[in-house]
This record gives structure tokens, sequence and C-alpha cells, in this order.
């Protein structure tokens, strides 16, 4: 196998009055007979870094091996990188190599990824992120873009808090559900930014918009006080993408820290990671809802695995990005804020090279 990092800055997300790029790593693998699979990595900050994994350390582990060998070899680099590290950047790096295997063996037996996982062809129901705060972002701009999703045939919204005062944020869904009455479902993503208190506070507020879920409200490196929160509050506690792996997912899960478990294929450990993390949230009867954030290929990737493990609702974005459209081609169809299943052998992607190679990262 071959591994070729590529990277670019994807559309940048304004959370907590801050922009922040969204970085992917396209991970590349070849065969000795010439097929290649396609994967994405998060590369939030240092896609640098993630390439730099994949083709220093990832590569020398699974070189040589049975391409479809893909559960033996999540574990062989994993254990081979206990050293280097159990988040970030290595997982990350993992979870591109997996999703580009998963992909590989796709095309090698001529079915979609989630067929070959026992997965179900169905339409899966999407929502839509949003809210993210920029300075001429007024609540009436605000009313306007919900608008524009809920044009686009989404029933389901998330929007951004914790970059204002609690009273500010609670101003604008309460404009939110107003405008657009029941017949929206509201959830809202904190990021992390919260203490208890706060939390808490902001989570009795949002009891009163009939929020579906409050997706991290505190630091992931605090299991106990989001069981705190989960077991006080109404409104369903959702989390915590920002964990790495079923080891730590179980931490959370176990501590009944979350209503809702989220993850992500790009970040948490590629398809393979995902399935069991969505298989251990079912066996406590816990829903596992994907997150996404960055590139085409993550998203599909996502989709695969929420299709196994017959998640409710997946995430999407709707602002421009044609990073992600060049990565994942046709494989990302929705209508009626449904998506279709991939219908083609491996994720169901068509990599135009010649047209993404504008996007990678300047000077590489």
């Amino acid at each position: 196998m071959e591994f070729t990092e590529f990277y670019e800055r994807d559309a940048l997300a304004v959370v907590g009055g801050a922009e922040h790029p969204m970085e992917v790593c396209l991970v590349r693998v070849e065969t000795s007979d010439g097929e290649v699979g396609f994967g994405e990595a998060i590369g939030y900050g240092s896609p640098d870094s993630v390439a730099v994994t994949v083709n220093t350390v990832l590569s020398r582990l699974v070189a040589g091996e049975e391409s479809t060998s893909i559960w033996r070899l999540w574990d062989k680099m994993y254990k081979a990188t206990f050293r280097l590290g159990r988040r970030g950047i290595v997982v990350s790096a993992m979870s591109g190599v997996d999703i580009a295997l998963w992909d590989l063996a796709g095309k090698e037996l001529g079915a979609p990824v989630y067929r070959l996982l026992g997965g179900e062809a169905r339409r899966m129901r999407g929502y839509i992120t949003g809210g993210y705060y920029r300075p001429d972002k007024d609540i009436p701009r605000l009313l306007e873009e919900v608008e524009e999703y809920v044009r686009s045939g989404f029933k389901t919204v998330k929007i951004k808090v914790g970059g204002l005062s609690i009273e500010e944020d609670l101003k604008r869904l309460s404009a939110l559900r107003e405008r657009f009455g029941e017949g929206l479902e509201i959830a809202v993503d904190a990021n992390n930014v919260y203490d208890f208190s706060q939390a808490l506070r902001m989570g009795r507020g949002l009891e009163r918009f009939g929020v579906i879920f409050f997706e991290e409200p505190v630091s992931t490196d605090y299991p106990e006080l989001s069981a705190r929160l989960a077991a006080q509050l109404d409104v369903p506690v959702a989390g915590y993408e920002t964990a790495f792996t079923v080891h730590e997912f179980r931490e959370l899960i176990s501590r009944y820290a979350v209503d809702i478990v989220q993850a992500d294929a790009a970040w948490n450990g590629g398809i393979t990671e995902m399935v069991r993390i969505g298989v251990l949230a079912r066996s406590y009867g816990l829903p596992l809802i994907p997150h996404y954030s960055a590139g085409g290929i993550g998203f599909v990737a996502s989709l695969h695995a929420a299709l196994t493990i017959n998640s409710p609702i997946i995430e999407y974005h709707l602002r421009p990005n044609p990073l992600r459209e060049a990565l994942a081609g046709d494989a990302i169809k929705h209508s009626g804020g449904f998506f279709e299943p991939p219908a083609k052998p491996g994720l169901g992607i068509t990599i135009r090279e010649r047209e993404v190679e504008r996007f990678r990262r300047a000077g590489r």
C-alpha cells in the first residue's frame, strides 16, 4: 500500500466568537494491483501532523498487509502507537486509513460499505448545523439562515450557543421558536465552553423551548459533571465527539454522562471504531447520532456507519463547501431532509483528482 497526504482548508466556522479552520487530510491507499481507496482525517489546526503520522508511522505498519484485514489492521495500528497517543492526531490519522481500507474492500467486493457491514439501504434523516456567530449576524439574519434550511426540506437544526451570554443565546432560541413554531426541531451545541453551574443554568433555559438535545455542555475531561447534568436536566445531553475511541466512549456511556452518543468517522477512529461505539451505545439503550464538521468523505463514511448501526438522524452543513463536493462527488444526495444511501461500491465516492488539486494547501 502507498499513502499520499493531501490536505486543504475547508470553509471557516465561527465558534465562541472565533474563526476555526475546518481542515482535512485526504488519505490515498493503493494496493499492489493498482486499486485505490480514499479516506479522510480531521486535521484541525495541524493537517501537516496528520499527514506526517500517516506517511511515516501508519504506512509502515500496514504496508504489505492484506487490505481486507481491516479489523486486525486497526488493532495493529492502535497497539503500535500507544506511546504516541490514544487520541487527537494519531487517532484522526488512523481514521483516514481505516476509511480508505473500507473503501477498498467495498470496491473489491462490489458492494457499498454499509452492505458489507450488514446495514440497510434506507434514507437517512438529516439535521443542519448552523447559527454560527458572525459580527453581522443579528437575530433577523439568523432567522433568514434557518429559513433557508427549512426551504431545503430540513425540519431539524442545531444552533451554536456559548459564544454570547446565556440570556442573549436564549433570546436567539426564543426568536427561532416564535418564528417557526413547534414544527421545527431545535438542538444546540456549546462546544464544551460551560462550567457545571453555567451548563445547568443554560440547560434549564433550554427546557422552555423544547430543545431536543444539548451538545457538549461541559469539557469532555469531566464525564462525572456531564453525568450530573444528564441526571438533572429534562433536555437530553449529547456528546462527545471530542472523545476518542470506544474506550473513552465507554466511560461516557457507562457513567450515563450522555443521553445521545455522537461520534465522527473521520475523527474517532474510522468506520471500524464508529461501529464499535455504536454497538456499545446500543447495549445501553442509547442512540448514536453521527457528528459532522468538515469534508465530504468523512460525511459519507459516517453515513455508511450510521446505516450499519441504525442511527436515527445524521448531521450536515449547508454552508458553501466546494472541497466537500470535489471530494465526495455525487455520493451525497438529499431531498426533503433525507439522505440517499450511497449506491456505488466502497464509499460510493468519485474522486476527481485533477479538480481537487486546486484545494491543495498552499506551498505543498
